[in-house]
């Protein structure tokens, strides 16, 4: 083999393997996509729609109140994405249809519907842990049902932080 045929060939091999563990570190601790498969989050996300979802940002810092966060899942190993409402310490008190985060009504809501607790009773958020619910209260499986719960930091994937898809709705996510 003709030796600038070997150094072309290496070449290309270092840029395919450079590509490769960029992308993978790309992927592991910065961002990924992700499809809304569910209906949970309407009016604010809609099944079909596809984010961009940001890692480091919560290799920096905690989730606040109010980031849609995308969280796993083990009971059916897959991705929610749910919205951060009561962080770690705090009391989250359901009644009247209103939410309640040590003893004050959570505004904004997030939402125009009515939050029924769906036998959540008053609870103080453990350490490390969040209280997540879907926008779309009435069809959401959240950290209201035994099935969720509250969700531990280690299981919060990311941010999501831009929507690619549909293209008119191209943008930040809020």
């Amino acid at each position: 083999m003709d030796e600038n045929i070997k150094k072309e060939v290496i070449s290309w091999v270092k840029l395919i393997l450079s590509a490769f563990v960029i992308a993978f570190i790309l992927k592991t601790y910065v961002f990924q996509i992700a499809l809304v498969n569910q209906v949970s989050m309407e009016p604010t996300l809609y099944e079909g729609e596809i984010l961009v979802i940001a890692k480091v940002n919560y290799l920096i810092s905690d989730p606040a109140r109010g980031d849609i966060v995308v969280l796993k899942d083990e009971l059916e190993d897959k991705y929610l994405i749910k919205r951060a409402i009561g962080l770690p310490n705090e009391v989250i008190d359901i009644r009247n249809d209103r939410v309640y985060i040590d003893g004050k009504e959570l505004n904004p809501d997030y939402t125009d519907a009515p939050t029924r607790d769906n036998g959540f009773a008053k609870s103080r958020v453990p350490e490390k842990k969040y209280f997540v619910m879907g926008d779309n209260r009435m069809q959401s499986r959240d950290s209201r049902s035994d099935t969720v719960g509250f969700v531990s930091r280690d299981n919060i994937v990311g941010k999501a932080v831009f929507r690619i898809w549909p293209f008119n709705k191209f943008g930040i996510v809020r």
